[in-house]
């Protein structure tokens, strides 16, 4: 589930980013360094978000188990 999830989120961001204009912080005909940048932030951010998302089932889970 960890890596499904990971893998959800990654694209998740990757979607989320391919609307933001990052083209305007690069000089023109630089293609690959913008993807690559693009890539690189998408895994970053989703691995992120997935790793938070876990953490707060987990805590979910220990509250509940806290207080039972």
């Amino acid at each position: 589930m960890h890596i499904i999830l990971h893998l959800l989120c990654i694209s998740l961001a990757f979607w989320v980013l391919r609307g933001i204009r990052i083209e305007s912080l690069f000089n023109k005909g630089e293609a690959g360094k913008i993807r690559l940048v693009l890539i690189l932030l998408s895994i970053l951010l989703g691995t992120a978000m997935s790793n938070f998302i876990m953490d707060i089932f987990r805590y979910t889970q220990e509250a509940a188990l806290l207080f039972s």
